[in-house]
Order: C-alpha cells, then sequence, then structure tokens
C-alpha cells in the first residue's frame, strides 16, 4: 500500500508537469510565425508533415487576471530545428496560455506597461459654485453667418473666476440713433458760430396785390431773398440771429411791389451761474396795408399805395437767480419812420410826422414750482415820445401807459406744453381829445404733439396798436391762431393754418374782422433743396365803406440751404 500511494503521487506530480510544459509550447505557437522542416530530396512526395499556425482563441476565453507563471528559459523555450516536427521535440509546458491582443500583440503581464506620452495640460481647478464657460458663438459677419436668422442666439455669458482664462470679444457696435430731422440743413462752423444760410427764389399769382375794394387788378409776381441763420456752439454763452431780405417784384401791378426786410439778433452773457445779461436786436421793413381803417381819415378815404416803415429796436437786461426764485429787469428802445402814403382822393397822407420813440422798462419775477410749472409775475411801463407835437390831423399822440400781467408756463403732459397769461394795460395821452386805452389782455399759446409727425399749435394774443384814425387813440387787435403740421414722409411737410382777427378802435365805432387760411407743402429733395407750394385766402370785413375786400395767392418756390 505504501508503494502504491508513492507511485499515485509521483503519477500526478508527472501529469501536471506535462499540463504546464504543454501550455508553454503551445503559446510560443500562437506567437511564433510556423516553421516548414526542410524537405528533403524527395519532398515532393509529400510524405513529411506541414506545420500549419494554430487558431486564435476568442477574446470571450481570454483570462482576465492569469495566475502567475515562471518565466521559462530561452533554452526551454527555443524549438530544436535540427527535428522534423519541433513542436513533438519541444518540452511540455503547463499553465495556461497568455490571453492575445486583437491586435495581435501578446499582453505581458509580468512587465510594466508604457503609456503613450501625452500632451501637458493645465490642471482644472474645480471651484464650489464654479460655473465653466459656455461654448463660443460664432461673429455675425463670419463666413456662412451672413443670412438673416442664420445665428445662432447669443450666449448667456456669465463673470467667470479668477483663474480661468477669458477670450477677449469685441463688444457689437451700438446702432446709430435715428436722425429726428434727417433734412435739416447741416450748416458751416465759423469758429464757434455755426452758420444756416439759404438763397430763395418764388413765383406765383396774386389776385389783389394792394388789397383794395375797388380798382382790383391781379397780377403775377416774383420774389427773391436770401437770409442766414446763426446759432452759437460755446460752452458758455449765447447767440443766435434770424435774418433774411428780399423782394416783391409784381408785373402788372408796380405799385405793389416792396422790400421784405426782418431780423432779430439774441446774446445772453453767463457773468456767474447765477447772474445773466440778456441782449436783443431787432428791425424790420415793410409796408402799411392799404385800404384799412388805420390808414385812413373820415368820409370813407383810404390809402392805395403800400408806404413804407421801418423798425429798429434794443434790449438789454439783467437776470439774477435765488435757487428756484429768478428777478429780471429790463430796458428797451423802438424806433419807428413811417413814409408818406397816397390816398384815394390823389392826396399825401403825410404819415412821416408819425415818428415816435417809445422807451420801456420791465420787471419780471418767476419762481420755478416744478420744471414743468413756472409762474410769472410781469409789470411793464412804457413812454412813447412823437417828433411832431401834433400829427397831420391836429393830435398829440404822445403817451404814457403801463401793462401788469400774470401767468405761467405749463407743461400737462410730454405732449401737451403751452403758456398762459392775463393782464390789464392802460394808455394815457397827452392830447385829452384822445380817449383814454384800457383793456383787458389774454396772451397764451398751446402746443400739442399727438404722435411724433403731427404737431397742434394753438395761439392768442392782444395787441395794442397805434393809429393815425382821426379821434381814434389806439386799435386793440385780438388774434386766434389755429395751425396742424404733419409730416406726410420724412421729407414731405404739410401744414394748414387759420387766423382771425377783430379790430376795434377806442375813440371811433369801427370794426374789422379778418380771415385768413394757409395752406403749405414742403418737399425735402435733399437737405439743401427745398420745393415749396402755397395757397393763401384772406377776406377782410370793415364796418367803414370801401375797405371790404379779398385776395387769394399762388405761389410756388425753391430754396437752397446749407
Amino acid at each position: 500500500m505504501p508503494v502504491l500511494a508513492k507511485f499515485c503521487r509521483a503519477a500526478v506530480v508527472a501529469a501536471i508537469f506535462a499540463a504546464a510544459t504543454g501550455a508553454c509550447a503551445f503559446a510560443q505557437q500562437m506567437t511564433t510565425p510556423a516553421q516548414v522542416a526542410p524537405a528533403p530530396d524527395d519532398a515532393s512526395s509529400g510524405d513529411g508533415p506541414v506545420l500549419q499556425a494554430a487558431p486564435l482563441l476568442s477574446p470571450e476565453l481570454r483570462g482576465t487576471e492569469p495566475p502567475p507563471l515562471n518565466d521559462l528559459s530561452a533554452e526551454q523555450a527555443a524549438p530544436d530545428l535540427g527535428d522534423t516536427n519541433p513542436v513533438a521535440a519541444q518540452p511540455p509546458q503547463y499553465g495556461l496560455p497568455p490571453p492575445v491582443s486583437s491586435t495581435g500583440h501578446v499582453i505581458n503581464y509580468g512587465r510594466r506597461k508604457l503609456k503613450k506620452s501625452q500632451l501637458y495640460q493645465l490642471p482644472q481647478i474645480k471651484r464650489p459654485g464654479q460655473t465653466l464657460l459656455p461654448a463660443l458663438a460664432p461673429y455675425a459677419t463670419a463666413p456662412g453667418m451672413r443670412k438673416r436668422g442664420n445665428n445662432p442666439p447669443a450666449a448667456n455669458l456669465t463673470d467667470p473666476g479668477p483663474t480661468v482664462a477669458v477670450i477677449p470679444t469685441l463688444p457689437r457696435p451700438l446702432r446709430p440713433k435715428p436722425d429726428s430731422a434727417p433734412f435739416d440743413p447741416i450748416g458751416v462752423d465759423v469758429g464757434g458760430l455755426r452758420l444756416f444760410p439759404y438763397v430763395e427764389t418764388d413765383t406765383g399769382y396774386d389776385t389783389n396785390p394792394n388789397l383794395l375794394s375797388v380798382d382790383v387788378v391781379p397780377s403775377a409776381y416774383i420774389y427773391g431773398g436770401a437770409g442766414m441763420k446763426v446759432q452759437s456752439d460755446w460752452s458758455q454763452h449765447s447767440l443766435t440771429a434770424d435774418l433774411r431780405g428780399g423782394y416783391y417784384d409784381y408785373f402788372s401791378v408796380p405799385t405793389a411791389n416792396r422790400p421784405n426786410v426782418s431780423g432779430t439778433i439774441t446774446g445772453r452773457v453767463d457773468v456767474t451761474r447765477q447772474t445773466q445779461i440778456n441782449s436783443q436786436t431787432t428791425f424790420s421793413l415793410s409796408t402799411e396795408q392799404p385800404g384799412s381803417p388805420i390808414l385812413a381819415i373820415p368820409n370813407a378815404v383810404f390809402v392805395t399805395n403800400r408806404p413804407l416803415y421801418a423798425t429798429v429796436g434794443q434790449m438789454l437786461g439783467v437776470t439774477e437767480k435765488f435757487n428756484r426764485l429768478s428777478v429780471s429787469l429790463s430796458g428797451a428802445f423802438t424806433r419807428y419812420a413811417f413814409g408818406d402814403a397816397t390816398q384815394s382822393d390823389g392826396t399825401i397822407l403825410e404819415l412821416s410826422l408819425e415818428d415816435n420813440n417809445v422807451y420801456a422798462i420791465a420787471g419780471r419775477l418767476s419762481y420755478e414750482v416744478t420744471p414743468t410749472l413756472i409762474p410769472y409775475l410781469q409789470v411793464t411801463g412804457n413812454h412813447t415820445q412823437y417828433d411832431s407835437a401834433a400829427d397831420v390831423y391836429g393830435f398829440d399822440r404822445t403817451s404814457n401807459g403801463i401793462q401788469a400781467k400774470a401767468g405761467t408756463t405749463y407743461q400737462v403732459t410730454p405732449l401737451i406744453t403751452g403758456d398762459i397769461a392775463v393782464g390789464y394795460e392802460n394808455g394815457v395821452y397827452v392830447d385829452y381829445r384822445l380817449p383814454v386805452v384800457s383793456t383787458p389782455t389774454v396772451d397764451a399759446s398751446l402746443i400739442y404733439t399727438p404722435t411724433p409727425l403731427t404737431t397742434v399749435t394753438f395761439a392768442v394774443a392782444t395787441d395794442v396798436a397805434q393809429t393815425t384814425l382821426a379821434d381814434a387813440s389806439a386799435a386793440i387787435a385780438h388774434t386766434f391762431t389755429l395751425k396742424v403740421s404733419h409730416e406726410l414722409l420724412r421729407n414731405v411737410t404739410l401744414s394748414a393754418t387759420g387766423t382771425y382777427q377783430i379790430n376795434n378802435y377806442v375813440g371811433q365805432p369801427v370794426t374789422e374782422n379778418y380771415y385768413s387760411g394757409l395752406f403749405e407743402a414742403d418737399y425735402h429733395m435733399t437737405r439743401s433743396i427745398l420745393i415749396t407750394g402755397s395757397y393763401q385766402y384772406q377776406r377782410f370785413i370793415s364796418s367803414e365803406a370801401l375797405t371790404n375786400y379779398t385776395d387769394q395767392v399762388f405761389l410756388a418756390g425753391l430754396k437752397f440751404q446749407l
């Protein structure tokens, strides 16, 4: 029995050794190409064995963790090339063969794997609450992104952390703001002033050039004029001017030819932030309106031509601001000069005897309750001194007057702004035959812009005008004006103006009613070229005989401006 047990143990050991040896030999055959034994001279007989490569094992049968095997020596692993069958001559090897990779290379579990070389990368530091930057979006002008609607939505960029590199991006340029007045002149800069010169010419047809009730002769006419506006561009002080001059030439009625000259120059000197010196210079040259009792004498005698009159005025004042309270004091001088007139009976009316000077002093007190509500109180005293002690009718029209009014500038909404003032005016004449002028006054203006393209303006004015009518001290005129302007296109503007005026003479039962309608159209070809057209209808009705008239004026013009 002991002998049998020893024999069994020896047989088991031999069997294990034979299995391990066979496994090693099998693995070597799998990794080395098959070798064909040298054929003898009669190799063509086909008696010798032919070796073939052993088939590969499927990847599913390969072990993931093979048991450790002792490395075989090179002598044990090398086949005997001199043997006819090298496989049979190899010593037996035991154990499982190592798995074969899919690329045909053997994975050696006993040696360290060689790692592929990798580029150095910055370490990524992850902080609590840190969000990664989104992917960059292509810019708008990149190739393939020029079609409208092809750009992806802009990414919602967040502020990255201080350790995250950010690629700088160019900000998208802002769209230019639309020009509110795309066809207004640009002007010419001269030092700190910007000049807006222009020239214009008009031609038209007037049905009653002299505004007469009898002997009406219509005529075509032409008008030529030039002008210039000035606007300062200073950080302090201010200077503005509006100068114009022209002449009307009537082809069929030369007596209706007349000049039209006017100008206003306004300046402001900022002495301090609270103190300002204000100045204004005005001048005009025009003609009196014939056919009105303002230039008439009793017995229905009226003026048939257009007598010239000229005015020159200068105002100088100072304004002091005490926080929201403003106090202004100003003085003014105005010179009136008249030309002689021809009356309907052929006599000359010496209106030059009506030349006079007007001296005025005014004080104004205003308080800014809010930027849109500024009430004020204004008192004006005046003295009118005539060159002649008596006019052609023997009246001395030298007078003293005073006017007081209280009002406010207001803004009900951003669409409604205006100014309203009520007051009282009194005038006393040196000649006792002329009655005292006492009348309430109302002056108001309202600007309503229902849309950015439409503007509605309403104005009321009260004026006390001098007259040459015998036994009448003055004419009190109340004027109501309504104007609607609409931009039909960016370069086409339409406007309509309606005017009603009533004149009441103090000392004479004379009443005048004046109606006027004006329709205008402006077409801007460019900023520098403007085409204008207008139609005006006038109707004058008076209680005096032979003074009513009707007039219609058609006009088309061209204006060049810079």
